[in-house]
């Protein structure tokens, strides 16, 4: 035997390795279930959904799939985004904004926005996660019938399907997952005064023809859906008439009072609220309009005086040329001496849930500052109003809350005033 001893080499310690670095498709819960995998995702808020959007491919499909918009709000996760279109001179083509919620401030953020929509008088309406802007001005006479869709979820355009006739300043409700749009139209008796689109099939249908139309049913300033079953659409004067697509028929409502001017028309949680040239908001019941005989009792939400000046010294709405030039050309025959800017609303109101949300202007010395606030409602049993009817009429109050206000966005420096064009409430 060798006395020489035999050697070993000592053993190599493994040496650690990194994963390889994911691909496009690879996520960390990519075992899961894609249930599962909804419902985590559902519970992230929209800021950090955009921020998950790019980690893979799986991950970007899954944000912009409708399942989990769905799920958010099955779960209960849901946020109400508001989505705010301005235009800011010297720039004339609008831009799009979106109402972004800190903890101490809120700001208006840019997200892309169209360069070819048309400056003004386009109708505008949400369906699911998407704002449909629809017809308006492309010059200051020529009305288009080109139809854009946002995705909220993405924050990308795409041109859909073209109505049968150019509109500006149309009615346009949604009822039973279709868009309805009837008036607006250079020709009263089209064929095409109404029509419907259906998104699932991406075509557009005519509807049965108005009966009995004049000459300022062509042009709206609101259009509101009541309790999901009829379109309600809202004349230059306050006259309302309506399409049940239940039914297929045409209908007239009431007349709104015409003190005060009231515009911006919506429903929150089955009553109608609108704003006032005054600065004071207003509610009423949906079935006055077309239930009371004497025309429409509106009645002030109570609470917001501190509010009051404010919005009514604001000119941040914008009304479109041809509305001007018609104003100027009918307040000499009336001896009328003021703008439509100073007999108009100047604040824009727009919903949020079950909350109120308003814009308005402030000018500061070199610079304009828009401001916003979110006003929660709270109905208080108040005494009972005997005078007219019993049950139309039967008391109740609603009150307004102011649940945060600031400036949302400041224009530096001031040129001119800026206009909201629209604003919308999405749900994602």
């Amino acid at each position: 035997m060798s006395n020489s001893a035999t050697y070993k080499k000592p053993p190599h310690k493994k040496r650690k390795t990194s994963p390889s670095p994911p691909d496009s498709s690879w996520s960390p819960l990519s075992s899961l279930p894609d249930e599962m995998i909804l419902s985590c995702l559902a519970r992230v808020s929209r800021l950090d959904q955009a921020a998950l959007s790019i980690v893979s491919k799986s991950y970007r499909s899954l944000m912009a799939s409708p399942e989990l918009y769905k799920t958010r709000s099955k779960v209960g996760y849901a946020e109400n985004c508001l989505y705010v279109c301005l235009l800011t001179p010297p720039d004339l083509t609008p831009r799009w904004f979106i109402l972004r919620r800190g903890e101490t401030l809120n700001r208006l953020s840019p997200i892309p926005s169209l360069c070819s929509q048309p400056p003004e008088a386009s109708s505008v309406v949400v369906m699911d996660w998407g704002i449909y802007v629809i017809g308006g001005f492309i010059k200051e006479t020529t009305r288009t019938s080109d139809v854009w869709l946002l995705d909220c979820r993405t924050h990308t355009w795409r041109q859909v399907p073209s109505m049968g006739v150019a509109r500006a300043c149309a009615a346009v409700g949604v009822v039973n997952g279709k868009i309805y749009v009837f008036g607006g139209c250079l020709d009263p008796d089209s064929s095409n005064w109404a029509e419907v689109f259906d998104p699932k099939t991406q075509t557009w249908d005519s509807l049965p023809p108005m009966p009995d139309r004049i000459k300022r049913d062509q042009y709206i300033h609101d259009s509101v859906v009541v309790r999901g079953e009829k379109i309600y659409a809202v004349d230059g004067i306050d006259r309302t008439y309506c399409y049940s697509p239940c039914e297929g028929k045409w209908g007239r409502g009431n007349d709104a009072p015409t003190n005060g001017n009231r515009r911006d028309w919506c429903v929150i949680d089955g009553l109608i609220f609108c704003i006032s040239r005054s600065g004071s908001v207003y509610w009423c019941e949906p079935d006055q309009l077309e239930c009371e005989p004497e025309g429409m009792y509106w009645r002030k939400v109570k609470g917001l005086v501190s509010l009051k000046k404010r919005l009514s010294s604001s000119r941040l709405v914008h009304f479109d040329g041809k509305i001007e030039a018609l104003w100027e050309s009918y307040k000499i025959t009336i001896g009328r001496d003021k703008k439509l800017i100073d007999l108009l609303p100047g604040t824009r109101l727009s919903n949020s849930g079950s909350n109120i949300l308003l814009l308005w202007d402030v000018i500061e010395e070199d610079h304009l500052q828009i401001w916003c606030a979110e006003i929660s409602l709270e109905r208080r049993q108040g005494p009972e109003i005997w005078e007219i009817s019993l049950e139309r009429r039967q008391g109740g109050e609603i009150w307004g809350n102011i649940e945060w206000s600031n400036a949302v966005m400041t224009v530096d420096p001031f040129l001119d005033r800026s206009k909201v064009l629209y604003s919308a409430s999405v749900t994602l």
